[in-house]
């Protein structure tokens, strides 16, 4: 089994290019855990969140099949579409730095839940949609938190 076999190089830069925002966000911001009531919710966000980064960078097998006929066609319409939406999260990012509003933040969780379920759906890899669900589910609720806490 060769390295490229189990590493997706492609998915392991949107990965990185998905989190260092966040990574960012919580350097500059020190968000105490306790404004968060359900904290099943918010380990769900966290699981959702690295779990669907660490798929999209590393094939595992199971519940894999990669991407469909014709496949370096889909493989390019991936890597095209990601890109581009990955350039929106980036800009939508760059945005919320600049003002944090919420409706950028749910923004930036949807388009962000988006690219990885988009990617699970492609590339046939039912974890990673499941896992971007997730994602998406413990966002919204992390989101609405931080928020109702800042008025």
């Amino acid at each position: 089994m060769k390295f490229f076999d189990i590493v997706n190089i492609y998915g392991l830069i949107f990965a990185v290019l998905l989190a260092l925002p966040h990574i960012l966000f919580r350097r500059r911001h020190r968000i105490d855990t306790d404004i968060y009531q359900n904290k099943a919710i918010y380990y769900i966000d966290r699981m959702g969140r690295f779990g669907s980064l660490f798929l999209m960078s590393f094939n595992i097998g199971i519940l894999e099949k990669g991407f469909t006929e014709p496949k370096l066609l889909m493989e390019r319409f991936w890597l095209i579409s990601t890109a581009v939406m990955t350039l929106c999260y980036l800009l939508l990012w760059l945005l919320f730095f600049k003002n944090e509003k919420k409706q950028t933040a749910y923004a930036i969780a949807f388009l962000s839940a988006f690219i990885i379920v988009f990617s699970g759906i492609l590339q046939v890899k039912t974890l990673l949609f499941t896992f971007g669900l997730v994602y998406l589910a413990g966002e919204l609720y992390v989101i609405s938190r931080f928020f109702q806490n800042k008025t």
